[in-house]
C-alpha cells in the first residue's frame, strides 16, 4: 500500500509562477500602503500638504509598508495557490526575504552606477532613465509568460480563476498606477522603482518557500515522498528462494 501526504506540494514547475504571483502580491501591498498613506494625508491636510507637518503614526503606515509587502507578498501568493502555511515556510520566507533583499540591493547599486556612465544630459538633469528601462523590461520579462498563462486559462478552461484573475487585476492595477505616477511627475514618478524594492525580496522568499518544501534533499520532500511499498510474504519468501518444507 502506498502512502502520501493529503496537502499538494509545490513542485519545480509551480515554482516560476509562484515567484511570479508573490512579486505582484508584494507589489500590491506596498501600493495600497503608499497611497493610504498619501490619501489620509491629503485629507488631514485640507488639500495643501505642502505646509503641513504629518504626524509620527501616518510616518509608521509608510515605515510599515515595505517589510509588510516584503513577507506579505509571498504569503498571499502561497495561500492563493492552496498551499500549507506552516512555521517552516515562514522561516524559508524570511531568509529568503532577507537574501532577496541583499542581492537587490547590490544588483541596483551596481545597475545604478552603470547606467550614470551612460552618457547623455538625460542622466543628469531628469533622472537615470536608463536604469528604469532596463529595470522595466526585466519586469515586463519575468511577468510575460506568467500573465500570458493567466489569460489563456480564463480565456479557456479556468482550470485556476481565483489565481489567475487575481494576477491579471494586480498587473492592471500596478501598470495603471506607475503610469498615474509618471504623469504627475516628481517624486511619485518613481513609484515604480520603489515597488521593485519589496517586490523582488517577496519573489525569492516564495522561491526559497517552493525551495525548501519541495526541493531536493530537504525534510519536507522526504516526509512529503510516497512510502515505498509493503512486501508480502509470499514476495519475501520468492526473495530469498523456496520456502522451506
Amino acid at each position: 500500500m502506498t502512502g502520501t501526504l493529503d496537502r499538494p506540494l509545490v513542485t519545480g514547475r509551480e515554482r516560476y509562477p509562484l515567484a511570479a504571483d508573490a512579486f505582484l502580491g508584494a507589489a500590491l501591498i506596498f501600493l495600497v500602503a503608499v497611497v493610504a498613506q498619501e490619501g489620509i494625508a491629503y485629507l488631514l491636510a485640507a488639500g495643501e500638504p505642502a505646509t503641513w507637518t504629518p504626524p509620527v503614526w501616518l510616518e509608521a503606515i509608510g515605515a510599515l509598508g515595505m517589510p509588510l509587502a516584503v513577507v506579505g507578498g509571498p504569503l498571499l501568493a502561497w495561500r492563493v495557490h492552496g498551499r500549507h502555511l506552516g512555521w517552516r515556510e515562514l522561516v524559508a520566507a524570511v531568509v529568503g526575504a532577507m537574501l532577496g533583499g541583499a542581492v537587490f540591493g547590490v544588483a541596483f547599486l551596481l545597475l545604478f552606477f552603470l547606467t550614470r556612465l551612460v552618457p547623455g544630459p538625460a542622466a543628469r538633469d531628469e533622472g537615470p532613465w536608463a536604469m528604469v528601462i532596463v529595470a522595466a523590461l526585466g519586469v515586463v520579462a519575468f511577468l510575460c509568460r506568467p500573465v500570458i498563462v493567466a489569460v489563456r486559462d480564463l480565456a479557456g478552461p479556468r482550470a485556476h480563476p481565483r489565481r489567475h484573475g487575481l494576477r491579471l487585476v494586480v498587473v492592471v492595477l500596478g501598470l495603471a498606477a506607475v503610469v498615474a505616477g509618471v504623469m504627475v511627475g516628481g517624486e511619485t514618478a518613481e513609484l515604480g522603482m520603489f515597488m521593485l524594492l519589496p517586490a523582488v525580496p517577496a519573489a525569492v522568499a516564495a522561491t526559497a518557500m517552493d525551495w525548501w518544501r519541495a526541493g531536493p534533499g530537504s525534510p519536507l520532500s522526504r516526509r512529503g515522498s510516497p512510502a515505498p511499498p509493503r512486501r508480502t510474504a509470499a514476495a519475501r519468501w520468492r526473495g530469498r528462494g523456496a520456502p522451506p518444507r
